[in-house]
């Protein structure tokens, strides 16, 4: 074998690669080397294969040489040749290269007598991926520059306008006790008085969505909180005069994140819902928990569906924008804060036609680390209200 390495066929054939290979016999000697592997390492041919010396240099220019060697010594000790790995090479006249190494065993007999080491240059990918991790964090940075320069301006525009709306408020409600009932001017103070709550309500909603938010974890039970919202939501529903017919299915689970923040985000959706549907008209909520693994809480998805009318393709994509609303009453502020809530959650919400009537939204979270004590727990429930 070691004949046939030398022989002029093999060094042709060596040659014939564009990547760089270097042969090694079960001791770790170099017997062989192509061109590109000479032009890669910065060391001819002979030099690598007749000098320990340039051998030994060779490991000393990578970034980690005690890594290498013992990446090698175990790929000649295994049956199967270990992974790829990259290391960082700097060349004699000092340029810095990122290396990819791949092994492949040699077998004679059924056993290992050396190995073959390819060698590729990928220092333009690193140099290219670095580019463009550069060119998005700089892009993350002017965005994030952007939403907080947002931020701070929406907070001191609600700041100014705060003062001013409570006085109209209430001035014209000070000047409507005192106007007569028959007094013509009482519809215009009427009218005042509500513009100016609806405006500290408008205020209220900026103040709020320029808040941060910092979500607290805890463990709960999914069916715990899913229930106590829909009671929440179904209160303010009768105050409103909102009649929905509410289902309540799925499965408990175990969930570890703030659960007073996907509250909130349900509280919307839900209320969303009994404001479209009609009169009785039926509103089911679906809850699917996955288990997690080794410990961890579990993902879960939160499935609300009304019977409405269903969301017109003109506004589709603005549904999440804020102070969009397609109502005489409210903001417009609901499906924006609830999705600022879950994504805080590293979660997600989707909301769109569904195929039967109406409109579904999906708010889905992930699993949570590992905690205690689950809660306690029971099994399949399936109620209507």
């Amino acid at each position: 074998m070691l004949v046939f390495a030398h022989s002029g066929y093999f060094h042709d054939l060596l040659d014939s690669f564009a990547l760089g290979v270097v042969i090694l016999n079960a001791r770790g000697r170099v017997y062989a080397a192509n061109t590109a592997a000479a032009a890669l390492l910065g060391h001819s041919r002979e030099e690598l294969i007749s000098d320990p010396a340039v051998a030994a240099d060779v490991f000393r220019r990578t970034d980690d040489p005690k890594a290498l060697r013992r990446y090698l010594r175990e790929a000649l000790r295994r049956e199967h040749p270990g992974e790829a790995r990259r290391l960082r090479y700097r060349t004699v006249d000092g340029k810095s290269l990122h290396l990819s190494l791949t092994i492949s065993h040699l077998v004679e007999n059924e056993k290992i007598f050396g190995v073959m080491l390819q060698i590729t240059d990928v220092t333009e990918i690193i140099a290219l991926h670095e580019r463009e991790r550069h060119i998005m964090d700089e892009k993350y940075r002017v965005e994030r520059e952007r939403v907080e320069s947002l931020r701070a301006l929406s907070s001191a525009v609600a700041h100014q306008l705060r003062n001013p709306a409570m006085s109209i408020g209430g001035l014209s409600g000070l000047l409507l006790k005192k106007c007569p009932p028959d007094d013509p001017a009482r519809p215009f103070l009427q009218a005042i008085l509500e513009e100016s709550k609806r405006l500290e309500t408008i205020v209220a909603a900026v103040g709020e969505a320029t808040l941060p938010l910092s979500p607290r974890t805890s463990c709960f039970s999914l069916w715990n909180l899913a229930a106590s919202r829909l009671a929440h939501v179904r209160a303010l529903a009768a105050e409103r005069g909102l009649s929905a017919v509410w289902n309540l299915a799925g499965q408990d689970g175990r969930l570890c994140l703030d659960g007073t923040l996907l509250g909130q985000a349900l509280d919307e959706v839900l209320l969303n819902a009994a404001e479209a549907s009609l009169d009785e008209g039926r509103v089911d909520v679906l809850l699917a928990p996955q288990p997690g693994a080794g410990g961890h809480a579990g993902s879960a998805t939160i499935t609300v569906r009304d019977r409405g009318p269903g969301i017109a393709a003109d506004i589709a994509p603005y549904l999440f924008d804020p102070f969009f609303t397609t109502k005489s009453v409210g903001v417009g502020m609901g499906l924006c804060r609830a999705k600022r809530v879950m994504a805080a959650l590293d979660g997600e919400i989707r909301v769109e036609n569904h195929p039967e009537g109406g409109v579904v939204a999906i708010l889905s979270v992930p699993g949570g680390p590992p905690s205690g004590e689950p809660p306690d727990l029971e099994h399949s429930r399936d109620t209507g209200s």
